[in-house]
């Protein structure tokens, strides 16, 4: 009978450079598979520690960021954000800014990961930008956000709203003040009566489903101001929330 010597299997044979892709890939869908795989073999955990594989890996399955205290799931997190991870970096700039009440290391993490057209991170970096009167910088990353997405932005406020749900809110953010000729009324819808009679539906909290909820004809100065509005009452709510959560009144969610 002929031996034959045992062969590396095919995975194990391929180029380094492919194998630190498909791991990258791996990481992006799922980190628990990731850590499944650096246990296979010495080759398999070298090359999971490549830069690449921190610049693409996903933290969506990490949304106790605020209480989690394994001092390896932070050294995981600061390796993803010096790679540039968009999401790593956009999930860093939501803790620093709401959460620790760090604005300036909170806006520079969005900034960057707006740089990178993650989604998330245009729509909320341009809200706090147009928070701070500069209105024409803030509505440019919101319409990178509206572009990208086909007009469809309720799926991306929803997708924000589900994350602060998992952050302690303590810094809040709103419009600033005009002169009282302003159409800008409190807490109350910002847009005008010009725009209000064509609307063509309401929407109530931050349940939209619509794809175009303003109405055709809605300028866009009612448009953004009023998106910007909806986000900062979210906001409020949830540091009222996170109070309540402080002082006892009511029971942590599930964290």
């Amino acid at each position: 009978m002929t031996h034959f010597s045992a062969s590396p299997s095919t995975i194990e044979s391929l180029p380094n450079d492919l194998l630190i892709e498909i791991l990258a890939k791996v990481a992006a869908y799922s980190i628990k598979d990731l850590v499944h795989v650096k246990l296979a073999n010495k080759e398999f955990l070298k090359a999971s520690n490549h830069n690449y594989i921190f610049q693409h890996a996903s933290t969506g399955n990490f949304r106790t960021l605020r209480w989690n205290i394994d001092p390896e799931f932070w050294s995981f997190m600061g390796k993803c954000v010096n790679n540039g991870n968009p999401e790593a970096l956009y999930r860093s700039g939501m803790l620093e800014f709401f959460s620790q009440c760090r604005e300036a290391n909170g806006m520079k993490y969005l900034k960057f990961s707006a740089q990178k057209d993650y989604l998330e991170a245009c729509y909320v970096y341009g809200i706090i930008l147009y928070t701070k009167n500069l209105e024409d910088e803030g509505v440019k990353f919101l319409k990178i956000c509206e572009e990208k997405l086909g007009f469809k932005m309720a799926h991306c406020c929803q997708r924000v709203k589900e994350f602060v749900y998992y952050l302690w809110i303590r810094n809040k953010i709103s419009l600033p003040k005009k002169d009282s000729s302003s159409d800008w009324r409190g807490s109350k819808s910002v847009v005008k009566n010009c725009c209000k009679k064509n609307k063509k539906l309401r929407r109530i909290g931050w349940n939209w489903i619509y794809d175009d909820y303003y109405g055709e004809r809605t300028c866009e100065a009612c448009k953004w101001t009023e998106e910007v509005l909806k986000f900062c009452n979210m906001i409020s709510r949830e540091n009222q929330r996170s109070e309540r959560r402080e002082s006892g009144d009511i029971l942590l969610g599930p964290f």
